[in-house]
C-alpha cells in the first residue's frame, strides 16, 4: 500500500507544495480552472450555482469543494493498485479553508467519518486558503422567491421518489437536488421531474442536476470501480443548497431502513460490499461535524424506521407511484441491459438494491419495473457472481431462524454503532432491520 499525498488548490496563486519519500505518490488536484482540458476533474457544479443565483456562505463553499476533492480522490486512485490487499487505500490531504481553526477542530471527526464510509485511512491537514480576490464576504443574502422550505436529494432511485411525492403532497415547497455521473442517471432524473412538473405544476418545486466525474482517463489517474465517498459528495451538493437559502430549511435524505442499516450479509462483507452511504452512524456524525462548523440546517432521514415495502405501501399519492415507478433507478449494475441488447438502464434483477426493490414490489403490490434477469424464474447459480447477492440474502435468512433481537443488535452493530438514547431507540432499529429481511424471505420464498 502507498501513501498518496494529495494537495487540494482552489486559487490560481496557490503555490503550495509538500515534500515525499521515495515511497510515497503525490498528486496536485485544482477545483479552481475546470474548463482547462488537462483538468482532471468535470463538472457543472458552479454553472449550476450560478443559475440558481445561489452565492454559498464562505464555511459551505469549503466543505462543498472538500466534497468536490474527496470523490475526485476516490474515483482516480485504484484500490487494486494502490490499496493494501487490494482495498483499502492511504490518504494524506492538504486542503486550503477559509476558517482554519474552526475546520481544524473538526479534523478528527472528519477523518473518522471519511475512514467510516469508504474504508480507507484519510488524514487531512488544512492550511489557509488563498484569496485572490480579496473579498471576506460572511454575510450571503441570498433569494428565495419560489419560498423553498426544505431540500431532499433526489437521486431516480424508488426511495428518493416516493420521497418527492410525499413531500410535494404535504404542498410543501421543496428543492430537489440531484447528482449523476452517467448518462441513464440523468435521463431517469429529467423523466420523473418532467412527470412530476406535469403533475403537481412547474411552480410546486425546484430542482437542480450537478454533474460532477473524475475524468478516470486523465493521465495522472487510475481508475477505480468502487465510489464510497460519492454519498459524502452528494449530500454536500445538498446541503449547499439548503445552507444557501437558510440556515431554517430542513435537509432530508430520503432512505429506506433496510438499506440505511445495512447488515452485512455475510461475514466476508464488512468490506467490500458493505456501503454506508445512508447509515445513521454517519448521518449523525455528519451533523456533529457541520454543527461545529457553524452550519445549522437540520438534517434528517424520515424513511429511517421504514421498509422500502412500507414505504411504498404508505406512499401518499399510489396513482402516480403506481404509474412512475418502473422509471425509477434503484440497480447497481443497469450497465448490464446493453449487454442482453436491452435499453440502457434496465435492473439487473439480482444485485442488492434490485432483490430488495422486487420484495418491496411485492409487499406494496406495485409492479411493473423491467429487469434483465427474473430470478423468480431462473435462479442464478450461487457460484456465480449473479448468484452471489441470492446466496448471501438466503444465507443471512437462514441465520436470523431463532435468533434473538439481542444476538440481532450484534449483527446491527457489526456494520457501525448506532445513535440511540435508550434500548426502546435501539430496538427500533432491530425491528425495522427484522421487518425488512422479512420482506425479502416472503419474496424469496
Amino acid at each position: 500500500m502507498k501513501t498518496w499525498n494529495i494537495i487540494i488548490k482552489h486559487d490560481t496563486k496557490d503555490s503550495f507544495d509538500v515534500e515525499i519519500s521515495s515511497a510515497e505518490e503525490k498528486l496536485s488536484i485544482n477545483t479552481y480552472d475546470i474548463k482547462d482540458q488537462n483538468s482532471i476533474l468535470s463538472t457543472n457544479v458552479f454553472k449550476e450555482f450560478d443559475k440558481l443565483n445561489l452565492t454559498p456562505s464562505l464555511m459551505a463553499k469549503d466543505l462543498m469543494h472538500l466534497a468536490l476533492s474527496v470523490y475526485t480522490i476516490d474515483q482516480i486512485v485504484s484500490r487494486d493498485r494502490y490499496g493494501f490487499q487490494g482495498w483499502s487505500r492511504h490518504f494524506k490531504i492538504n486542503y486550503p479553508v477559509y476558517s482554519l481553526n474552526e475546520w481544524d477542530a473538526v479534523k478528527i471527526k472528519l477523518e473518522k467519518l471519511l475512514s467510516f464510509l469508504s474504508g480507507d485511512k484519510w488524514e487531512i491537514e488544512f492550511r489557509k486558503k488563498v484569496d485572490s480576490n480579496g473579498k471576506q464576504m460572511e454575510l450571503i443574502s441570498n433569494p428565495n422567491p419560489l419560498k423553498i422550505q426544505k431540500v431532499a436529494l433526489f437521486s431516480g432511485g424508488l426511495d428518493s421518489f416516493v420521497g418527492a411525492i410525499d413531500l410535494l403532497e404535504n404542498k410543501t415547497k421543496v428543492a430537489f437536488v440531484s447528482h449523476y455521473k452517467r448518462g441513464s442517471e440523468g435521463s431517469v432524473q429529467t423523466k420523473l421531474y418532467s412527470e412530476l412538473s406535469n403533475y403537481y405544476g412547474d411552480k410546486a418545486f425546484a430542482f437542480s442536476q450537478f454533474y460532477v466525474q473524475p475524468k478516470q482517463k486523465h493521465k495522472n489517474a487510475t481508475k477505480e470501480i468502487s465510489s464510497r465517498a460519492r454519498s459524502f459528495l452528494f449530500i454536500c451538493l445538498g446541503l449547499t443548497v439548503a445552507n444557501s437559502l437558510g440556515d431554517d430549511i430542513e435537509f432530508i435524505i430520503p432512505e429506506n431502513g433496510l438499506i440505511s442499516l445495512n447488515v452485512p450479509l455475510t461475514g466476508t462483507r464488512l468490506s467490500s460490499h458493505s456501503t454506508r452511504t445512508t447509515h445513521p452512524f454517519y448521518i449523525s456524525l455528519f451533523i456533529e461535524i457541520i454543527r461545529e462548523l457553524g452550519i445549522e440546517n437540520e438534517v434528517y432521514n424520515p424513511y429511517q424506521l421504514k421498509t422500502k415495502g412500507e414505504m411504498m405501501a404508505e406512499c401518499k399519492n399510489q396513482k402516480i407511484l403506481k404509474k412512475l415507478s418502473p422509471t425509477t433507478l434503484s440497480c447497481s449494475h443497469s450497465e448490464i441491459s446493453r449487454y442482453a441488447k436491452l435499453p440502457p438502464g434496465i435492473h439487473c434483477g439480482y444485485c442488492v438494491p434490485c432483490i430488495i426493490r422486487r420484495s418491496a414490489e411485492k409487499k406494496s403490490n406495485i409492479t411493473g419495473t423491467q429487469y434483465v434477469h427474473d430470478i423468480t424464474k431462473s435462479t442464478p447459480h450461487p457460484k456465480k457472481k449473479s448468484g452471489s447477492d441470492i446466496r448471501a440474502f438466503k444465507l443471512a435468512l437462514k441465520r436470523l431462524e431463532g435468533k434473538s433481537k439481542e444476538s440481532v443488535m450484534f449483527d446491527l452493530l457489526s456494520s457501525g454503532s448506532l445513535p440511540f438514547e435508550s434500548k426502546d431507540d435501539l430496538y427500533l432499529y432491530i425491528d425495522t432491520y427484522l421487518r425488512g429481511m422479512d420482506e425479502v424471505n416472503e419474496f424469496l420464498k
